[in-house]
C-alpha cells in the first residue's frame, strides 16, 4: 500500500521530467533541420513565414502531419512538404511541444494571414 502512494506521489515528477527531454529533443530537431531559417530561432517568425511560438502542440502537430500527406492549406505547402515527410511521429510531437512551450500564447499575438498558416487565426 504505502509504495503504491509513493509511486504516485512521484508519478508527476517523472511525467515533468520526460515533457522536458520531449521539448529538448524538439528543440535540437528545429535547430538541425534548419526551421530557424524561416520561422526564426524560438519560432517567432519571420517576414512571411508564420510565428509558430506558443501556439497549441496539437494543433502544430496536426498541421505537420497533413504536410506529411502532401496535404494541407498553406500558401508554404510546396517548401514545407519535404521537412514534414523527414519527420517521425515523435519528432513531430518533439517540434510540436518545444514550439508551443515558447513565447507568448497571447492570441493577438498569434494571428497570422489564413493563406499563410492554413485556416486558422
Amino acid at each position: 500500500m504505502r509504495v503504491d502512494i509513493l509511486l504516485l506521489t512521484l508519478l508527476p515528477l517523472f511525467a515533468n521530467g520526460a515533457s522536458e527531454s520531449l521539448k529538448d529533443a524538439g528543440e535540437k530537431i528545429y535547430i538541425s533541420m534548419g526551421c530557424y531559417g524561416c520561422h526564426g530561432v524560438s519560432g517567432e517568425g519571420v517576414n512571411d513565414f508564420p510565428r509558430l511560438a506558443g501556439r497549441p502542440a496539437g494543433y502544430l502537430a496536426e498541421r505537420l502531419r497533413e504536410l506529411k500527406m502532401g496535404s494541407g492549406h498553406t500558401s508554404k505547402k510546396e517548401m514545407m512538404v519535404p521537412y514534414a515527410k523527414a519527420l517521425d511521429e515523435r519528432q513531430i510531437e518533439a517540434v510540436s511541444a518545444f514550439l508551443s512551450s515558447v513565447g507568448s500564447h497571447n492570441p493577438e499575438e498569434l494571428e497570422v494571414p489564413e493563406d499563410i498558416l492554413g485556416g486558422i487565426n
